[in-house]
């Protein structure tokens, strides 16, 4: 054996499932893992998966993985979660944020900051318009590209909750000296190339960026600058990295993924484009983690038969993943405080009660 590699992929809000399926295995209640803690020696991780894996090995300290996880769940639940449906969250809010000004509570509890926010943010947006307006009067495309420039989410959403909270729960040192291989990954937006992050990638400057470009969902969020390169998330070009973990020479993949099977999404009764535009992404993680896990069989099979080339070697991938719907972009969205709770306790019960004839797990 080559060691036991963790592979953590993107989904936003959704990844406290993720928590849930880490709690089972680190804890050692799984049957994957024979009952006894996992001794992971790889992580291959993306987007959310990124910051799991960042807050994860920041919390890791003499040798206890249990309270690695504990520290991990307690940032979700008690950074990350929104308390109420008004409240803000640690990773992103709307800019301007007129939820603030109906929370009663929340502006009588700080009305300056609330002010502050709210100017902030008027300013912000004034600008934003203003050079949109000059390129669409000034620019040289045709009227369609001209008027499609001015239309960007992103204007009115902030990642600023996310950048405070990464600074705070990530400790560059910690992953530097982790005592497991790290691979993470972003997309460089200029080329549309994947880029792999190390562990010594996490340097004092940069550790903040590679989270955060690792989860730039683009449209939402902004690129972000590394090393002179803009970087969006890494899901854009790898949701689930599976060959990273493989090529650190693991030969036990333990892949939790965040989409259902596409069969289990049930069709709206009425389309819309939410939906529709949800769907096509799942599907086409859908197809490319089947592509995978085929290549991965059939390599196995090759083994067994004796027809193998010498560098190939067998892989057990067991595999976890939600069985129902996330609730497609919103989903993504969503981090009220009960979703979270609800998410990390699905994602534990499925790591118990894990069944590799069900859920499709490749065996040597």
């Amino acid at each position: 054996m080559h060691g036991s590699a963790l592979v953590l992929s993107g989904g936003g809000a959704n990844g406290a499932y993720e928590v849930g399926v880490l709690k089972a295995l680190f804890g050692g209640k799984s049957p994957t893992t024979g009952g006894s803690p996992l001794h992971a020696t790889s992580i291959a991780a993306t987007s959310i998966g990124t910051f799991n894996t960042a807050v994860l090995l920041s919390s890791y300290h003499r040798r206890r993985w249990d309270e690695a996880v504990a520290g991990l769940e307690s940032v979700w639940i008690d950074r990350i979660a929104a308390p109420g449906r008004l409240s803000p969250n640690g990773v992103y809010r709307y800019r301007p944020n007129f939820l603030e000004w109906i929370d009663v509570a929340q502006f009588r509890f700080s009305p300056v900051q609330s002010a502050r926010a709210f100017a902030g943010d008027a300013n912000y947006i004034a600008r934003d318009w203003a050079s949109r307006m000059s390129g669409f009067v000034s620019g040289s495309g045709g009227l369609a590209e001209r008027m499609a420039e001015l239309v960007d989410i992103s204007t009115f959403i902030t990642p600023e909750p996310s950048e405070q909270l990464v600074q705070a729960a990530v400790t560059p040192q910690r992953i530097r000296e982790a005592p497991v291989r790290v691979s993470v990954t972003a997309t460089n937006w200029a080329k549309g190339t994947l880029k792999v992050f190390t562990n010594q990638d996490f340097t004092d400057a940069d550790a903040t960026a590679i989270v955060r470009a690792s989860g730039a969902l683009p449209g939402i969020f902004p690129p972000v600058t590394i090393g002179g390169e803009l970087y969006v998330d890494g899901g854009v070009v790898l949701n689930t990295p599976l060959k990273p973990a493989i090529d650190a020479g693991c030969d036990e993949l333990h892949v939790i993924y965040l989409d259902p099977e596409p069969g289990a999404v049930p069709l709206p009764k009425v389309a819309n484009t939410i939906d529709t535009m949800s769907r096509y992404i799942v599907a086409s993680f859908a197809a490319t983690m089947r592509r995978d896990l085929e290549v991965a069989a059939k390599v196995n099979r090759s083994i067994r038969a004796g027809k193998a080339e010498a560098a190939h070697r067998p892989v057990t991938i067991h595999l976890y993943h939600p069985n129902q719907s996330m609730g497609g972009a919103l989903g993504m969205l969503n981090f009220h405080r009960s979703r979270i709770i609800s998410l990390i306790e699905a994602g534990y019960h499925d790591a118990v009660q894990h069944d590799c004839a069900k859920n499709g797990c490749i065996n040597v």
